[in-house]
């Protein structure tokens, strides 16, 4: 177990322009996580992919699984980049969870505040992959062995990771 502990300095002037401040985002990316035994897992996973919004709901399958939200930005003359921004689980349906999420995007019901401005700042660069498990022990593990591995910036509960107390309101 160790403690995440995030600094939140800038070295860019914010004050010229716009809204960069918003945008500045921190990833750990510790490459000894993804050759770390403890974090491979054996199961065969067929992953997919579908850009997140409305028309798109009707695609996803109606069974369970394992999802991840990765902003894909489009630039002209360029190679794909993508960002894990959040990885989740469902026991009910990937077609529930994405339309949740599509009320989440909207403002209904309480959206995590972290959930909130991914779904709206991204809106158009942002995906949603997905991944169908049956079994409900396999999807826990597969869950917890991805959040280990990346710690992908919006999730705020890393099985590996304490957060320091004082610093909670940080990631709610």
């Amino acid at each position: 177990m160790f403690y995440l502990v995030v600094n939140m300095a800038y070295d860019i002037d914010f004050s010229k322009k716009g809204d960069f401040k918003l945008h500045v985002r921190r990833f750990f990316l510790k490459p000894s996580f993804w050759v770390d035994p403890d974090n491979i897992f054996i199961h065969k996973l067929k992953w997919k992919r579908i850009k997140f919004n409305k028309q798109n709901l009707t695609y996803l399958p109606t069974n369970k699984g394992i999802y991840c939200f990765v902003v894909i930005p489009k630039f002209k003359n360029f190679f794909e980049t993508k960002y894990l921004f959040y990885v989740g689980k469902t026991k009910r349906t990937l077609k529930e969870r994405f339309k949740e999420y599509l009320r989440d995007q909207r403002g209904k019901g309480k959206p995590r505040p972290k959930i909130f401005e991914m779904l709206n700042l991204y809106n158009d660069s942002l995906y949603f992959f997905y991944t169908e498990v049956n079994n409900n022990s396999t999807i826990d593990e597969i869950e917890e062995k991805l959040l280990n591995t990346f710690f992908p910036h919006i999730n705020t509960d890393i099985p590996i990771v304490k957060i320091k107390p004082e610093l909670n309101k940080i990631y709610e």
